[in-house]
């Protein structure tokens, strides 16, 4: 299954960031200023795993020193938030938004980009600056499945699901081409934070990108 051109990359944060981001960009977790981000969705131990993972490509550094793009919705790191398993955030996945770009966008822009097979944490990982090295790289197939349970023959498909595009240090909301919510009613709330900064950045409702 050929890899879809464009190809469209997926990060998810909460609503509430959605004005500092367009302020301010999307920034790494080594570059948010302390306070900018008022809810944190992630886990922090998987976080500081991130700090600590070297990249040896590129612009180098360590993992958190990147801003992380999906290449499919309903990621394992979504699921985990729909099944309460991140202690640091409790809100579920109603206020959540999906900013979305494709890497010819990001690429356009000029932005310093990696790509790997699977999360990026992990000591297997491959990571790649070269985008014709995606078509080989990414499961295409995995990333259309709605799901991506890991079975006898495949234990790993939830980590290459988890396959990355990473962007040095920031991601300017020039690159977002839309965003994509859970329900009509948080589609209204974006569109009223885009108004107010003169924005005319597209908002869908995607319910289908989310777990119920």
């Amino acid at each position: 299954m050929p890899r879809p051109v464009p190809t469209p990359l997926y990060h998810f944060t909460p609503i509430h960031h959605l004005a500092s981001i367009i302020e301010h960009g999307v920034l790494c977790d080594t570059g948010t200023a302390a306070g900018r981000l008022a809810v944190e969705v992630g886990n922090r131990g998987i976080k500081e795993r991130r700090r600590r993972r070297v990249v040896l490509v590129g612009p180098r550094g360590v993992v958190a020193d990147y801003v992380p793009f999906y290449f499919a919705p309903r990621s394992p790191m979504l699921y985990a938030i729909a099944m309460g398993n991140v202690p640091e955030y409790t809100g579920g996945m109603d206020p959540l938004v999906y900013l979305v770009t494709t890497a010819g966008r990001l690429a356009k822009l000029g932005l310093p980009i990696l790509f790997t097979d699977r999360n990026a944490v992990l000591e297997t990982a491959h990571f790649t600056q070269d985008p014709a090295d995606l078509d080989a790289l990414i499961d295409w197939p995995l990333m259309r499945a709605k799901m991506w349970n890991n079975t006898p023959g495949e234990p790993d498909r939830r980590e290459r699901r988890m396959a990355e595009c990473l962007v040095h240090r920031q991601v300017p909301w020039r690159a977002i081409e839309y965003v994509a919510t859970f329900s009509p009613a948080r589609a209204a709330e974006a569109q009223a934070t885009l108004a107010r900064f003169s924005q005319g950045v597209a908002v869908r409702t995607r319910r289908d990108w989310y777990f119920r």
